[in-house]
């Protein structure tokens, strides 16, 4: 495919500094004051370059921690509390687990866990069901914050089991070692922790800047990323902030040459809610992504020192060859790109949109002195800084930054001049067969996905025929869309496409996930009958999407095959 390379050689990374080094004034925090003139400040950009902007008031589920205390044997140790931990009190003995799996296996009625890791919901999820009262986590060498809730964006009133019921803190491995040994030893010690957030509804900004093609067009290609922070955020998310603004000037300047509009969107909520923000454009503005969106370019903490791993980003199958082309002429790194996790502001599966990226540069693993292959203890996968008051323009770099400009430059330019949209859906198709199969190996005879298998392979067929013919660039626009809208939900979600999968690790094809339960030895007969319906409804889920998209493919390459 044609890339739009030279608007790589117009990324100015002075500019990108600038504007980081005005956003960085603001602790902005969602919802709080100094968040809103940071929003204004990128308001007054966007108008700079004459864009129609508009900020949106949307009511959200924030937390936002305030304190915490923790004391073991009354000795104070140093802790944080997290977004989404209830305010609450509990006095204990403390139970140490060493990881996951030792955690399933015992009961901890009325007593404070402690396990190294982050807190995340999962683990705070199973200690709960077990009876904690209270947990303890211990991060290496430095607290980053966090936020253990299962609930994706604001909640709805089924969605209450998804935040933590207990007090949660977390330590530094350093400060806690020496109890961790007295217990481990056989000890017994006893804990006293509180915490207190400010949990609940307010009102957080969302801004949304768009530029108009000189054709006339309904569809628009959009580039995301959040503005609230943790502290001043230089790079989560002040990076990724001004290089949507040099990107908005570039745009500008490119304008005459545009197949399609342009829209940029800032949202807030997504360190202290969950990605409350994208979830919220996403529900107020359904039918209009629906409709006209093609895809969704995110941007998350781009040009930290030390982000020489460009391989690793997620991006969706029918996104990824262009990123691939683009990342090996600019880096000379070959893009491996990851499937999409519930992480990085992925609000859009439901709707049907195609994804590109999220946090893109990474820092680089290397051999630790332990024989092991992972980062420099202090470091985090988006630099040393990340979650933490140390999140400073001093661990920008700014080649890393105009390297991770450039690609995005080129990437977005590529989206919005090209006559078709540079989309592989037939790559769509074929990762939807190959999950098929794996889940059918996996059933182990106990459930036959074999139909639905051959639907998929007609559907893959198709794609690549239709990917191929020389329709115009009307039809080949429009089928895309359509067929993104069919086979994204059934690749990444249940089948709900008017709501949001929780803040919770999910397999490929999601709606087959009880398969696990199927073919487990302790599982009863009644509730393998039970699954069975289940099954049988998601396989009705799975044949119809691909019996829309057979139906969709046909019609566009004029032929009636069943």
């Amino acid at each position: 495919m044609d890339i739009y390379r030279s608007i790589a050689d117009e990324v100015s990374v002075e500019n990108m500094l600038e504007t980081n080094k005005e956003i960085v004034k603001y602790e902005r925090l969602s919802g709080s004051s100094d968040e809103r003139q940071a929003v204004e400040y990128l308001k007054k950009r966007l108008d700079e370059y004459g864009f129609d902007t508009h900020i949106y008031d949307c009511q959200a589920y924030i937390s936002l921690p305030k304190k915490c205390q923790l004391e073991i044997q009354g000795e104070k140790i140093y802790a944080q509390t997290h977004s989404m931990v209830p305010s609450g009190h509990v006095a204990s003995k403390i139970v140490y687990c060493s990881n996951q799996d030792e955690l399933k296996s015992k009961n901890y009625r009325g007593k404070i866990v402690m396990i190294p890791g982050w807190a995340t919901f999962p683990v705070v999820q199973i200690a709960q069901d077990h009876g904690a009262a209270g947990m303890i986590f211990i991060q290496k060498a430095v607290i980053r914050e966090c936020i253990p809730s299962g609930c994706w964006g604001s909640p709805t009133r089924n969605d209450y089991h998804l935040f933590p019921r207990i007090p949660i803190v977390t330590v530094i491995d350093t400060d806690i070692q020496p109890y961790v040994d007295r217990l481990q030893q056989g000890g017994s010690l006893g804990a006293e922790l509180s915490t207190e957030t400010d949990t609940g509804w307010r009102t957080i900004p969302l801004l949304i800047g768009e530029l108009k093609a000189p054709v006339d067009t309904h569809y628009f290609v959009q580039f995301t990323g959040h503005q609230d922070s943790w502290y001043y955020g230089a790079i989560d998310n002040g990076t990724a902030n001004a290089l949507q603004i040099e990107i908005a000037r570039l745009a500008k300047k490119h304008q005459d040459e545009l197949k399609r509009n342009f829209r940029i969107v800032f949202f807030s909520g997504h360190s202290h809610g969950r990605y409350a923000g994208s979830a919220w454009y996403a529900d107020h503005f359904w039918e209009d992504l629906y409709e006209n969106c093609m895809l969704n370019i995110n941007n998350d903490s781009p040009g930290a020192k030390g982000a020489e791993d460009m391989a690793h980003s997620i991006v969706m199958p029918d996104a990824k060859s262009l990123g691939v082309q683009i990342v090996k002429e600019l880096t000379g790194q070959d893009f491996i790109g990851m499937r999409p996790g519930r992480l990085g502001d992925q609000s859009f599966w439901n709707v049907g949109l195609a994804n590109a990226f999220a946090s893109f540069s990474r820092q680089k693993k290397t051999l630790q002195p332990d024989g092991t292959i992972g980062l420099a203890r202090g470091n985090a996968a988006l630099g040393p800084g990340w979650h933490t008051p140390d999140d400073l323009p001093k661990w920008i770099d700014k080649e890393n930054y105009l390297r991770d400009g450039k690609v995005y430059a080129e990437y977005i330019m590529t989206c919005l001049t090209e006559d078709i949209i540079p989309l592989e859906v037939e790559k769509d198709a074929a990762d939807i067969m190959n999950i098929l199969e794996q889940w059918n190996q996996e059933a182990k005879g106990k459930f036959d996905l074999s139909g639905s298998i051959r639907l998929a392979e007609k559907v893959t067929d198709l794609c690549s025929r239709f990917s191929q013919a020389p329709l115009s660039k009307d039809t080949k626009n429009d089928g895309i869309v359509k067929l993104c809208r069919i086979l994204i939900p059934l690749d990444f979600t249940r089948g709900n496409i008017y709501g949001t999968e929780p803040a919770m690790p999910i397999d490929p094809m999601p709606c087959l996930s009880p398969i696990h339960d199927l073919v487990k030895a302790d599982t009863s007969d009644m509730d393998k009958n039970a699954i069975l319906v289940e099954l049988t409804r998601s396989v009705n889920f799975i044949d119809h999407r691909l019996h829309c998209a057979i139906k969709v493919l046909n019609e566009i390459l004029d032929g009636r095959e069943n």
